[in-house]
């Protein structure tokens, strides 16, 4: 990641919390273009409601913030096999809502993607149609979690569950308009 102070914060809280709640992240089938996390971020102890603000008086919470990043889940998680060379063709769309520096840094591997659930969706023509929530448990300080889970569905009705959890966090420009200054991934 691009920000120091979001990696120090990252990893004073973990070792603040002695590891607990840390879960190791599951691997990806392909690279994507945020390196994936070896920990999810940890959650601090605090048992305020989302709405709290932090010791800056900043909102953790910003109703607009959690819009812009339930949009970027939802894009992101958002796949048509029969025309998406890989997952990161979602992404790739999803670079409106990014600073450019960040959008700049999104690039799609060269290899296509493989594994059983997108080839499957491939040959019945599915398209995902994802779900997502803010993670009200995640308090990072400046990072909005939001996780994803999709359905597979075909023109004619027939769908399926996807076969994981994608959760995301993401840190934000300062002032609104909002942009995705930075983000992370893993896929479980």
């Amino acid at each position: 990641m691009k920000h120091p102070k979001f990696i120090t914060l990252t990893l004073a809280a973990a070792l603040a919390a002695g590891m607990a709640g840390c879960t190791s992240a599951g691997t990806e089938a392909e690279p994507t273009s945020a390196p994936p996390m070896t920990a999810a971020p940890t959650p601090t102890a605090s048992t305020q409601a989302p709405s709290t603000s932090h010791e800056h008086g900043e909102a953790v919470d910003d109703p607009a913030k959690i819009e812009l990043a339930k949009e970027a889940a939802a894009i992101m998680t958002t796949w048509d096999p029969t025309k998406d060379f890989n997952r990161t063709a979602a992404e790739m769309r999803a670079r409106k809502l990014m600073t450019k520096e960040r959008a700049k840094e999104v690039t799609a591997p060269e290899r296509p993607a493989t594994g059983v659930e997108w080839l499957n969706a491939a040959e019945k023509k599915a398209t995902s149609k994802p779900t997502v929530k803010l993670m009200t448990e995640h308090h990072e300080e400046n990072t909005i979690a939001i996780t994803a889970t999709w359905q597979w569905v075909t023109k004619d009705g027939e769908s399926w569950a996807g076969e994981g959890k994608q959760t995301f966090y993401f840190t934000f420009t300062d002032e609104e308009p909002y942009k995705i200054r930075d983000y992370v991934s893993e896929l479980t």
